[in-house]
């Protein structure tokens, strides 16, 4: 698949490192030339410096043959015409956006977006991880291919603190994408054992 990710933050960084392990083409938009930076020492020449909202950017990145575009800035105006002016130009794309505040839920619910990701829930899911044993949410369906991407985080006084990947109990036919330090490091080290506070990104079939 070709993933086409605009705005460069630690959730679309985590996002398209776990689609490039899956072999996954992707490409970061950002204006910032320091993200662009970020992403070109990490992982490579994958991104475009510009706005996602500008038809000729979107027209670099590839739009016309992605097969998603993924609106991850932390500007919900921002993500909002990106994903229009995307549709616009491919029908068929699948577009993905990040929802920064609740009151413009509203204007995200009609056809020109596929799925909504609300910021809110994934901070309350890391607080929820860090007064509970462990926590384990969905952060992205890819319902051609049937699978989710979730993250497990580990709470304070979790049971999974301790154990590696393969001493944890994953759903059925799981494959782990990375693990998230508190600190922010990623890490496919699998081999490593779980600290408190710890995400681990993995993708898992669902029923077609």
């Amino acid at each position: 698949m070709y993933i086409i990710i605009a705005g460069i933050n630690n959730l679309s960084y985590q996002l398209g490192e776990g689609f490039i392990t899956q072999g996954n083409e992707v490409t970061f938009i950002d204006p910032k030339q320091f993200n662009a930076d970020r992403i070109e020492k990490s992982l490579g020449f994958l991104s475009i410096l510009g706005n996602s909202y500008n038809k000729k950017t979107l027209l670099e990145a590839g739009i016309n043959r992605a097969d998603y575009f993924i609106a991850a800035h932390q500007n919900d105006e921002n993500n909002l015409v990106s994903c229009q002016i995307a549709k616009f130009i491919n029908s068929d794309i699948k577009v993905i956006t990040l929802l920064n505040s609740k009151k413009n839920r509203e204007i995200f619910l009609n056809d020109d977006f596929d799925y909504m990701v609300d910021y809110d829930e994934i901070l309350g899911n890391s607080i929820n991880s860090y007064i509970s044993d462990y926590s384990n949410m969905n952060i992205f369906t890819d319902n051609d291919n049937y699978t989710e991407i979730r993250i497990m985080s580990a709470g304070t006084d979790s049971r999974i603190i301790g154990k590696s990947v393969s001493e944890i109990e994953l759903p059925n036919n799981s494959k782990v994408i990375a693990i998230i330090s508190s600190s922010g490091n990623i890490s496919h080290n699998f081999s490593n054992t779980i600290n408190s506070l710890d995400k681990i990104i993995f993708q898992v079939p669902i029923n077609k």
